[in-house]
């Protein structure tokens, strides 16, 4: 709903720029045809732009939170998804209230358009049209002003006893010829979804009337007279029933539209007043940008172990990378510390890797979710060329710490891939590992965890007060399972914990080497 509300928001402020932007400059103008380009454009812009805002990097430096290992212990990775019990405090709530307005105004003003267009099409669906003057007419008695609906005219028989037929005809053989009505589908669909917009309605009417400038324009163009057209359109002012996809031939009757059928032509030049439409478009495009965060984090360090192997000229070290359970860590990247040289653990958790010359070598094996190990091998000469050499990875607990989310960086990645090695015919090899990503990152997760608190500080009052510590993996969809409180001070706490993590969006889950896998966390909240 927040989504929705801000989108709507968006929109409007555009459409009521543009619109502003119309009447100050563009509605006296007798650029007919690029006014009408104008209007629809700017619409879809202001839709668009709210839609799909331009998106701009923030580079956020911070240091690399630690990894809690006391909680590798108690965290259980075999429970069911924790329920909520945690209600809100407003039931439905102020968005809730809001959706539903919003959704009763959008189903009312979509049903009085699909009951206006209920009777022409039943006429058009029932009757055989004629053809007069290459038009499909439709007689009809239950409209008594003549207007067109698409590609048919719907016109009273009345009118096939009187002269000015062929003035009527004209005039709404413009409007279909033109495809006017792709403008009044693209308006009246978007009075559905912002009907509370009265520039919207705004935008309806200008368009409307400018269509009837245009089919004026056109009938006094295909040489009939201004005189006797006007006096033609005084005779028809009569009031009638108003459809939205339809164009009226008595629509927008007034002195403006005299006025605009002989006022002398606005110049050329006065067609650069729609580059004022540039800053309001720089200005919503700047007004509407999204920041992109991006949290850069220091390496994360990790014990290392030392054996020392022998060696002759080479070595060739294998072995397995299993988890504690003994299944195998497929795809787990094994690299030589400070080099580009790598492998990539295989389906049955086996690896093979060369190692340089003598002296001391660091191997690192490293996957998304789990503790990163790092050994030191002291290589010294001998006639062994060959060494086995075994890891077994364990599963760790990622800290969140929510009091410091802007300031505490991102959760500590696996060891970064190594620089490339210049001038060197060795194959490079990369790292292919990336955590779960919360919406905008960090930021957009400290930003929703300041909102829940804060409802849920309003409903608890002064009884909200302490800390909670919740834990929750990540799985390899994005979704958040396994919530479960790891430490708490009361039940107060725990219960609003709970609900934070219960409601988190999805994330953008981990992945190892393109494959998504599951990622646990611990996040420490105060209240």
């Amino acid at each position: 709903m927040e989504v929705l509300l801000e989108i709507l928001i968006r929109a409007s402020i555009g459409i009521a720029l543009f619109y502003a932007l119309y009447w100050m400059l563009l509605r006296q103008s007798t650029h007919f045809n690029a006014n009408r380009l104008f209007l629809l454009i700017s619409l879809l812009i202001s839709v668009v732009l709210a839609v799909v805002p331009i998106q701009y990097q923030v580079l956020i430096p911070t240091p690399s939170s630690p990894v809690l290992n006391d909680y590798n212990g108690i965290f259980n990775r075999d429970i069911a998804n924790t329920t909520n019990d945690v209600q809100d405090s407003n039931g439905i709530g102020l968005y809730g209230t809001l959706l539903f307005i919003y959704s009763i105004g959008a189903a009312v003003v979509l049903l009085r358009l699909l009951v206006q267009c209920r009777k022409p099409i039943l006429i058009i669906s029932k009757s055989k049209p004629k053809k007069i003057h290459d038009c499909l007419i439709h007689e009809n008695k239950v409209f008594k002003s003549p207007f067109s609906f698409f590609n048919r005219i719907l016109i009273n028989p009345e009118y096939f006893k009187q002269d000015e037929l062929y003035d009527i005809l004209t005039h709404e053989k413009v409007h279909i010829q033109e495809r006017h009505w792709i403008d009044l589908f693209i308006i009246e669909l978007l009075t559905v979804f912002f009907w509370f917009n009265p520039f919207i309605w705004f935008f309806e009417r200008a368009i409307k009337q400018n269509h009837e400038y245009l089919a004026d324009e056109g009938v006094i163009s295909r040489g009939h007279s201004p005189v006797r057209y006007q006096a033609l359109l005084i005779n028809r002012l009569m009031g009638t029933e108003v459809i939205g996809l339809a164009n009226h031939f008595n629509s927008s009757l007034g002195l403006t539209r005299f006025k605009m059928m002989t006022k002398e032509k606005t110049a050329k030049r006065k067609l650069f007043r729609m580059i004022w439409g540039i800053p309001v478009l720089a200005i919503l495009l700047m007004a509407f940008a999204k920041p992109e965060y991006k949290t850069t984090t220091n390496k994360s360090t990790v014990e290392t172990k030392s054996e020392i192997i022998n060696k002759s000229k080479s070595i060739k070290v294998t072995g397995t990378v299993k988890d504690n359970k003994g299944n195998p860590m497929t795809g787990a990247s094994v690299i030589l510390q400070g080099t580009t040289t790598g492998t990539v653990v295989d389906r049955d958790g086996t690896y093979e890797i060369e190692l340089p010359k003598e002296g001391e070598c660091g191997l690192i094996v490293s996957f998304v979710g789990y503790e990163t190990v790092a050994n030191t091998l002291i290589v010294e000469p001998s006639a062994s060329t060959e060494w086995e050499h075994s890891f077994t990875m364990e599963r760790e607990v990622i800290s969140i710490d929510s009091k410091d989310l802007m300031n505490a960086g991102d959760v500590p990645p696996p060891p970064p891939a190594p620089e490339f090695e210049k001038n060197s015919d060795k194959p490079v090899f990369f790292i292919v590992e990336d955590m779960p990503e919360y919406k905008q990152g960090f930021y957009g997760l400290s930003q929703y965890v300041k909102k829940q608190k804060s409802k849920l500080q309003n409903k608890f009052g002064n009884k909200l007060n302490g800390k909670a510590t919740v834990g929750f993996t990540v799985d390899a969809t994005g979704k958040v399972t396994n919530i479960q409180i790891l430490d708490k001070s009361n039940d107060i706490a725990a219960k609003a914990a709970t609900k934070i993590a219960s409601g988190m969006e999805n994330w953008k889950p981990g992945s190892q080497r393109g494959k998504t896998v599951p990622v646990d966390f611990a996040m420490e909240l105060e209240f």
